[in-house]
């Protein structure tokens, strides 16, 4: 059963319910989704709108319901010259996922994405062009029916030569094409090339988090942070198209390990809670639910104690309000069919 699109049960309480309250809702994941439109309007310009859109379009689409007003913002703003190039692929991406998740667009969309991609790969340098394919190599995270959909662009795109054929002036972008590179062998099917580059990410990791742990620099230690965070879920994805379980949960507690040496610096602030989404997806795909839930209830809480987004900017509380919709709604799905937990955790190549 789709997920009901006239939310009720939460836009009409007078008493504005939480985001915790939505576990004690009929529907969560419907709760959840209101309150993440809520936020909506506190999201301060065209590319904060755009980032919380592409949260709401790609939950929407998971969940078979339906928003033609949001829907008509994405489309607006994925033209819009004030949101950045690669933020706008983004954007198509979603309303791709979204239309072809309820029948309700056209399957140009598709075409319209990929024309984009196109475009941006021949216009953006330097870190930009990085972005737009650490994007398009992160679909091996996405849903197992929307990676599908993408799966051959994917194939096409994230390839280790076109990898190493974009350059770059900086060192967080040569950075960042190493932690792709394992996605990249993983979308060619090539355990061994995999293994290999996953090696040299990790040993060129412990290198930087060593040199981070003396550096005065802070935008410095947070990018390694992030770094960790991301090549650990990277590579747990990745063994988990390989059906290597152990290894991947490997991975995934190494994640974890590093977002949590981050908070006991950090603490649970803006800075620390997209890494902290990235380890909650992945602990969620890995069926270690428990943990997953924890840590997300604590961000939820963030959320219910900063209304106004003073503090967590409104596009990152749509995105922990999205994810907590996305996982309730699979629960709900699996509790329904009798089945796991989870979608099915492996792609076929």
């Amino acid at each position: 059963m789709a997920l009901a699109v006239v939310l009720s049960a939460c836009s009409l309480d007078a008493r504005q319910p939480g985001a915790l309250d939505c576990y004690k809702a009929e529907d969560a994941a419907a709760c959840f989704i209101a309150a993440a439109k809520g936020r909506l309007k506190l999201a301060p310009d065209a590319n904060a709108r755009a980032e919380a859109l592409i949260e709401l379009l790609y939950t929407l689409a998971g969940a078979e319901a339906s928003d033609d007003a949001l829907l008509k913002q994405a489309l607006d703003l994925s033209s819009d010259g004030g949101v950045r190039p690669v933020r706008q692929m983004d954007l198509l991406y979603a309303i791709d996922l979204y239309g072809s998740a309820g029948e309700s667009l056209p399957p140009r969309t598709f075409f319209t994405a990929l024309g984009r991609f196109i475009q941006l790969d021949r216009e953006l340098k330097g870190l930009a062009r990085v972005e737009l394919y650490l994007n398009a190599c992160g679909i091996i995270g996405w849903a197992a029916d929307f990676r599908e959909r993408w799966l051959v662009f994917a194939q096409s795109v994230c390839t280790p030569d076109r990898l190493q054929a974009i350059e770059t002036d900086s060192g967080a972008g040569g950075a960042l094409l190493q932690a792709m590179m394992p996605v990249a062998m993983t979308f060619g099917e090539n355990p061994t090339g995999f293994a290999e580059s996953a090696r040299r990410g990790l040993a060129w990791l412990a290198e930087a988090e060593n040199a981070a742990a003396k550096s005065k620099d802070k935008e410095e230690r947070e990018f390694v942070v992030f770094l960790g965070v991301l090549m650990h879920t990277f590579n747990a994805l990745c063994l988990d198209v390989f059906d290597r379980p152990e290894a991947a949960d490997g991975e995934a507690e190494l994640a974890l390990k590093t977002l949590r040496r981050f908070e006991r610096r950090a603490g649970l602030v803006a800075a620390t809670l997209p890494l902290r989404r990235q380890v909650v997806e992945i602990l969620f795909k890995l069926e270690r639910e428990d943990e997953a839930k924890k840590l997300l209830r604590e961000m939820l809480a963030k959320v219910d104690a900063d209304p106004n987004a003073k503090k967590i900017p409104a596009a990152e509380q749509v995105a922990i309000l999205t994810l907590a919709a996305r996982l309730a709604h699979e629960e709900a799905t699996a509790a329904r069919e009798g089945g796991e937990c989870r979608p099915e955790g492996t792609i076929s190549i």
